[in-house]
């Protein structure tokens, strides 16, 4: 019997990727865990998944979990289970509730998670997506560089947010901190792995229009709206990862042997300055640009210092791609959709 792997978060970018990579190079079962119906139907439903289910057998089912917030949330559906990745992850979009919508689900999920899968004695590993902002201080120091082991402590929980984005990047930091303490406290007889990205950058499956490419508040909707004429409101961290890249991590660190004494941490983050986004796409679409498809719009640049080589040192032979990869290949999946609309 294949081990069956929990994928949390397979709506969303990283996870939706994450679940192809399964599908296509590993021998796993995997249960998607969902909070509706409707969001399983979103999977099933998509022409990826689709082109596969002819090969895929019963290697992929779904349970619902509608409130990851609530303790308790996942003590049915890791069952059986020998891995898990949580790819599930609040994104700040702008006009939401911070405490609610953000803040919750980023801290309590995983408190969730680990708590349950603390009572199931077939989980061999967990791997959890972090954010490059947990490493830094929220203001990050570009003269200091930081690392996936590096941490930030925050003076205390705050009891408010100012906006979505601040709520983000507090309960980022606060989710990493809590599962060091896990680790350490608890001594779970399952090993911890936290993979750390950058700005994500590469094709986005979900999408199935050129409209939601742009409009999507994603990684790759926040460049694509730069390259199509609209303005950034506020800069972003100079640090990214090919979406291709962070799902070949996931796999090779499944496979890892680590102690289940210490948290390990893979951080998949490239330096890059989004001043460079409209040179490579002059570089690499003149054509589009002539035609009016392509417009350049200012995308700000937070400067970081970032070192993810610890990454490339643990899995033998990876190499991240470039800055040019991804802008390259958000643009082409845009050009894409375009094409498939007219």
């Amino acid at each position: 019997m294949a081990p069956l792997v929990l994928l949390t978060g397979a709506t969303g970018l990283v996870g939706f990727r994450v679940l192809q990579e399964l599908l296509k190079k590993s021998d796993f079962d995997v249960r998607i865990a969902v909070r509706s119906e409707e969001k399983a139907q979103t999977v099933f439903s998509n022409p990826v998944i689709q082109k596969l289910q002819p090969t895929l057998g019963g290697r992929l089912t779904y349970k619902i979990v509608p409130d990851s917030v609530v303790p308790g949330a996942f003590d049915e559906v890791l069952q059986e289970v020998t891995y898990v990745i949580h790819a599930g992850s609040p994104v700040p979009v702008p006009g939401c509730n911070p405490l609610e919508q953000v803040w919750k689900p980023t801290v309590l999920a995983i408190e969730n998670l680990l708590a349950s899968a603390a009572k199931v004695p077939t989980i061999k590993r967990v791997l959890v997506t972090s954010s490059i902002v947990a490493n830094m201080a929220p203001m990050p120091d570009p003269t200091v560089t930081v690392t996936a082991n590096s941490r930030f402590q925050l003076p205390g929980v705050p009891e408010t947010f100012s906006n979505e984005f601040e709520a983000y990047i507090l309960g980022k930091i606060t989710e990493i901190n809590n599962i060091d303490t896990f680790v350490k406290e608890k001594k779970p007889h399952f090993s911890v792995s936290v993979i750390v990205p950058g700005y994500i950058f590469g094709r986005d499956e979900l999408v199935l229009d050129a409209k939601a490419a742009v409009e999507k508040r994603s990684s790759p909707g926040i460049l694509l709206r730069s390259l199509t004429g609209v303005d950034s409101p506020a800069p972003i961290h100079g640090g990214y990862v090919h979406i291709d890249d962070l799902a070949e991590i996931y796999l090779r660190v499944l496979k890892l042997e680590s102690s289940t004494e210490s948290v390990s941490n893979f951080g998949a983050c490239k330096l890059c300055n989004y001043d460079d986004s409209w040179a490579l796409v002059e570089k690499n679409f003149p054509k589009e640009i002539a035609d009016g498809v392509l417009t350049r719009a200012i995308l700000p640049t937070l400067p970081i210092s970032y070192d993810s080589s610890g990454t490339e040192k643990a899995l033998e032979g990876f190499n991240f791609r470039s800055f040019e990869d991804g802008v390259k290949d958000v643009v082409q999946f845009y050009l894409d959709r375009l094409a498939e609309q007219n």
